[in-house]
C-alpha cells in the first residue's frame, strides 16, 4: 500500500472529496489559448508562403542558369542546389517555430504568474483578515473571480461572528435564562466556525 493512499484515507471525507476534485481540474484559459492558437496558425501560413516563395525563387535561378545550355554536362548539379535551398528553408522554418514556441511559453508563463500573483495578494490580505472591498482585481479570470467571491463570503461570515461576539454579555449571567441565551450565542458562533471548515 502506497504512502499517498494511506495518507488520503486519513483525510476527513470533505477534504478527500476535494482531493478527488483537484485531480480532475483542467487548467484551461480559452481567451489566451485562442489567441495563441490564432497567432500560431497565422505564423504557419506566413512561413509556408515564405517557404514557397523562396523555393520558387531558387527554382527560377536554377532554371535561368541552365536554360540556354546546349549540351548536358555533369556539372549542372540541379538537384544538390535544390536540396541545399530546401534544407536552408527547413532550418529557417524550424528556427522560427522554435522561437514561436519559446515566445508562447513566455507569454503563457507571464499570464499564469500574473494570475498567481493576484491570487497571492488576495490570500495574503485574507491571512491578515483584511476583507475590505477596496481591493479590486484588475484581471478578470475565473480563478480570481472565485477567490473574490470566497473573500466576500468570508467577510459576511466573519461579520456574523463579530455581531454574535458583540452580543455576548461581558460576564457570565447569574440566571439560568441568561446562561441559556449566552450558550445559544456561543453555539451560533461555533456554527459559523464550522461553516468555514466544511
Amino acid at each position: 500500500m502506497s504512502t499517498r493512499f494511506r495518507l488520503e484515507r486519513l483525510l476527513p471525507p470533505a477534504l478527500r472529496a476535494r482531493q478527488d476534485e483537484r485531480r480532475r481540474l483542467h487548467y484551461i484559459d480559452h481567451i489566451i489559448q485562442k489567441w495563441l492558437l490564432v497567432a500560431l496558425v497565422v505564423l504557419e501560413c506566413a512561413l509556408v508562403g515564405l517557404a514557397m516563395w523562396a523555393l520558387y525563387r531558387s527554382l527560377g535561378e536554377i532554371i535561368d542558369d541552365n536554360l540556354y545550355r546546349v549540351h548536358l554536362s555533369d556539372d549542372m548539379k540541379v538537384l544538390p542546389r535544390f536540396l541545399a535551398e530546401g534544407v536552408r528553408i527547413l532550418l529557417a522554418v524550424g528556427a522560427v517555430n522554435l522561437l514561436a514556441i519559446v515566445l508562447a511559453d513566455r507569454i503563457w508563463a507571464v499570464y499564469v504568474h500574473g494570475i498567481i500573483r493576484r491570487m497571492d495578494e488576495i490570500m495574503h490580505r485574507a491571512r491578515e483578515l483584511d476583507f475590505s472591498e477596496n481591493y479590486a482585481v484588475h484581471h478578470a479570470h475565473a480563478v480570481l473571480e472565485q477567490a473574490v467571491s470566497w473573500r466576500r463570503a468570508e467577510a459576511e461570515r466573519l461579520g456574523r461572528v463579530r455581531r454574535e461576539v458583540a452580543a455576548l454579555p461581558a460576564t457570565v449571567p447569574p440566571l439560568a435564562q441568561g446562561r441559556a441565551a449566552a450558550q445559544a450565542a456561543l453555539e451560533r458562533i461555533r456554527e459559523h466556525a464550522r461553516s468555514h471548515v466544511g
